[in-house]
């Protein structure tokens, strides 16, 4: 698709092959870094005004970098903003241990195999940077591990890498050197990396590994936004302030909707995997129109229960692709920033956008325009009416008049949707 539409489909193109060291320790019978992740000399994932763009953000796991760079189901790698480490979003000690790491991806020297297995069953008062790790669960609250000492067999560990984001030392180490890189390269970068934890008599130093270095991918029109003051919010569809990158998408005619709280109560597995496939039709049918996708949790994931199961092939030829996360049961689905899909969106100048529908979070949303405007889907695609109830194509145009215009300041990060006449 990437070759069609950039006219390379008889280039003639090499390919090579990029061989990547593993690095890690010992442990046991298994194989591991201390430390990997992902990260960004940028910081465009911001949740709090005090965080800095230009000090970067990592994306940092325990164990092997692959759950900091792939999204796995209801596992989080933690997210750190070098300017501030030691925020995060999280407050309270329900939330914290939700939005944790609670698996491990290792080597199994003894089996020769790569395994994902719960953190539980390596991290313990054994292993010698539990403390720099972890926390004690007590329920209420989190303990910081002092000592090793004072750890029982039977608790309950949760892993917040406080002991690192408080380290100055580790946290100079990743800002210096993101900045550096960013300076070489003479552009924003992402790096995937791993760190080793080096003894020095009772203190501790860190040794970075670069395992890879690349341009972090910028659209040329992804441009400081300004939005105007003066648009009337009768005609605002939805507002959002919450990790809001910097871009525009002008004069959209048509809304491809998936409703996530109607989504969330389909009983039928199948019924999830065929609005997956109907919105891959869609996507074909609307190509040379302007179009947006709006739906449920992570687009792209494996995992239904979080999100519309769809491949980059699926969405190729929307404008943004608006991920919603909806305050249901006491949580929100984690939406997919920093994943290899949002850079092949990135590369194809579409915009993503989250959008948080959450009482913590300032927003606005127009449910009634979305679930009540006419639904033109069976008109578009016939076979996919049966879907209806859950999935809505709205033209934008036939129904009000105007278009749809979208407006991302990431600098100020705010993002507004709002109709304006053609």
């Amino acid at each position: 698709l990437y070759r069609q539409k950039h006219g390379l489909i008889d280039y003639d193109e090499r390919m090579g092959i990029l061989l990547q060291e593993v690095r890690g320790i010992k442990y046991g019978r298994y194989y591991f870094p201390t430390l990997a992740g992902v990260g960004f000399s940028q910081n465009a994932y911001r949740w709090n005004e005090k965080i800095r763009r230009e000090d970067g953000f990592l994306r940092l796991v325990w164990g092997m970098g692959t759950r900091a760079v792939d999204r796995v189901s209801s596992d989080y790698p933690r997210l750190i903003a070098l300017s501030h480490p030691q925020l995060r979003p999280e407050t309270r000690a329900q939330t914290i241990r939700q939005y944790s790491q609670h698996f491990i991806d290792v080597i199994d020297l003894e089996d020769n195999s790569f395994k994902t297995i719960p953190a539980d069953e390596i991290l313990s008062k054994r292993y010698p940077e539990v403390g720099r790790l972890a926390v004690i669960d007590r329920g209420d609250y989190l303990e910081p591990i002092l000592s090793r000492a004072m750890l029982k067999s039977d608790d309950r560990l949760v892993l917040t890498f406080d002991g690192v984001t408080k380290d100055n030392k580790f946290v100079s180490l990743m800002r210096e050197s993101l900045t550096y890189l960013e300076e070489m390269y003479e552009q924003p970068v992402d790096i995937e990396f791993t760190v080793e934890v080096v003894k020095n008599g009772t203190d501790a130093d860190y040794k970075l590994h670069l395992l890879q270095c690349r341009p972090l991918s910028q659209r040329e029109e992804a441009q400081q936004v300004e939005i105007p003051t003066d648009i009337a919010e009768e005609d605002v569809l939805f507002r959002t302030q919450r990790l809001v990158p910097d871009g525009q998408a002008l004069g959209i005619r048509y809304a491809i909707f998936v409703d996530p709280l109607k989504y969330k109560q389909i009983p039928d597995p199948s019924v999830k995997f065929e609005l997956g496939r109907a919105v891959s039709r869609l996507n074909q049918l609307l190509e040379d129109k302007d179009f947006i996708l709006m739906g449920p949790g992570r687009w792209g994931s494996s995992n239904i229960e979080l999100g519309v199961r769809v491949s980059y092939a699926d969405i190729h030829n929307t404008r943004v692709l608006i991920e919603m996360g909806v305050a249901d049961d006491g949580g929100t689905p984690e939406l997919s920033y920093g994943t290899h899909f949002f850079q092949d969106l990135v590369e194809a100048g579409i915009h993503s956008l989250p959008l948080h529908l959450t009482p913590e979070i300032d927003h606005v949303f127009d449910w009634k325009f979305f679930r009540q405007s006419p639904n033109i889907l069976e008109e578009i695609s016939p076979q996919d009416a049966p879907l209806a109830d859950y999935l809505r194509v709205i033209d934008i145009e036939a129904n009000t008049g105007r278009l749809l215009d979208i407006l991302m300041d990431g600098l100020n990060d705010k993002a507004v949707g709002y109709l304006r006449a053609p």
